[in-house]
Formats: C-alpha cells, sequence, structure tokens
C-alpha cells in the first residue's frame, strides 16, 4: 500500500525547512578588532591615544559607538586634522561607520581613542585592555600594547 502526501504540505515542509537551516540575517556585521596600540607616557603625563583596526567581514554595516577602559577615567573617539599648519582634536558624536566588508584603521593624525585620566602610568612592554562598544555587535575587548615612545610626539603635540 503506497501512502501520498499532498503536494501542498511538501512544499509548506520545504519552506519551514529553508526557513529554519537559512542564515539569520544575511545583513549581519562580523566584527573583529585588533592591532591596538599605544605609546609610553612621559612622567606626569594623564593622557594618552591609542590605536586599533576595527575589520568587519560581515554583509551588514556597523558602528563603533563607545569605548571604556579601566585604566583611565573616560575613554572617548576622537579625530585629529590639519589645516594650514594648525593641527585640531575633535570629540566625535554619533560614532565610527563600519561599513560591511571592510577594514577601519584608528590611527595617528585621524580618528582614535582618546584615553584622558591615566590611573596609571603606561610602560613600553605593557598590555592594557579596551572595551570597544559597537550598535549591532556589541562589546568586544582588544589587547592593547604599549611601545616604546622613542621621542617621537605624537599628533596631539605632546611627548610620549
Amino acid at each position: 500500500m503506497a501512502h501520498s502526501v499532498a503536494p501542498q504540505a511538501c512544499v509548506a515542509a520545504l519552506i519551514a525547512l529553508l526557513v529554519a537551516c537559512g542564515p539569520r540575517d544575511a545583513g549581519a556585521p562580523d566584527i573583529s578588532v585588533g592591532d591596538g596600540w599605544t605609546r609610553e607616557i612621559a612622567p606626569g603625563q594623564t593622557a594618552a591615544a591609542a590605536y586599533v583596526t576595527v575589520t568587519n567581514r560581515g554583509a551588514g554595516e556597523d558602528r563603533l559607538v563607545d569605548v571604556a577602559a579601566s585604566i583611565a577615567t573616560a575613554a572617548t573617539l576622537h579625530s585629529s586634522s590639519s589645516e594650514g599648519g594648525v593641527a585640531r582634536m575633535r570629540a566625535i558624536t554619533g560614532g565610527v561607520a563600519i561599513p560591511a566588508r571592510s577594514t577601519v584603521d584608528l590611527k595617528p593624525g585621524g580618528t582614535h581613542i582618546m584615553l584622558t585620566g591615566l590611573k596609571q602610568p603606561l610602560r613600553a612592554g605593557q598590555t592594557v585592555e579596551l572595551i570597544l562598544g559597537f550598535a549591532k555587535s556589541g562589546r568586544r575587548p582588544v589587547a592593547v600594547r604599549v611601545v616604546p615612545a622613542a621621542g617621537v610626539g605624537d599628533h596631539h603635540g605632546m611627548s610620549m
């Protein structure tokens, strides 16, 4: 005796299976953060800039919206620019866009993380942790290595 199944039931079951097994959100970001670094600071200095690389391998965009650091009283996103020989640094409101399938470098002379009210000196060879907050991807830790100042001033005009 042969069993028969209505074609509509087969189609409904196939659609349910495809929905259950298919991608949850094909337009989701896939964020990773790495290559974190900052310079050691001079005695008495209470601020430093930190730099990281944010990679989004996903099909959806995201936005870096905040930063936290237990080593500082404040960690904020800033941008630096220079025009007509005048350097400017401004806090970024609204975060930093991380487009789909892209890499965004926070680097000297551009967008960076400003650490103010440092609670301890930053010495070459140390590693400190920052927590980056993303609008869609949540919070991500990143290890930031402290590199020697080597007598080089940063883009803020401070010797680090």
